[in-house]
């Protein structure tokens, strides 16, 4: 059982968890959308350095998710 001080933690960890989920799919879509623009014009540098950009903090937020679920294991054993 988790101990009750740690509870009102883990609620507001998984609220920033889904939180980052969220912003994760958006940015896979914005990155989809960029990714059939650059089929079309590869020679677009801003919109590559956009989607280098954009999958650099895809990376950051994985990661973070990743650091947040731990946190949470930790915290309910």
């Amino acid at each position: 059982m988790v101990n009750t001080q740690y509870k009102e933690i883990i609620d507001y960890l998984k609220e920033a968890q889904l939180d980052l989920e969220n912003a994760e799919d958006s940015i896979k879509d914005t990155i989809k959308k960029i990714d059939a623009y650059l089929d079309e014009n590869p020679d677009d540098e801003e919109q590559f350095n956009e989607w280098e950009f954009l999958k650099s903090r895809l990376e950051d937020i994985e990661e973070i998710i990743e650091e947040i679920e731990d946190i949470i294991r930790d915290l309910q054993s």
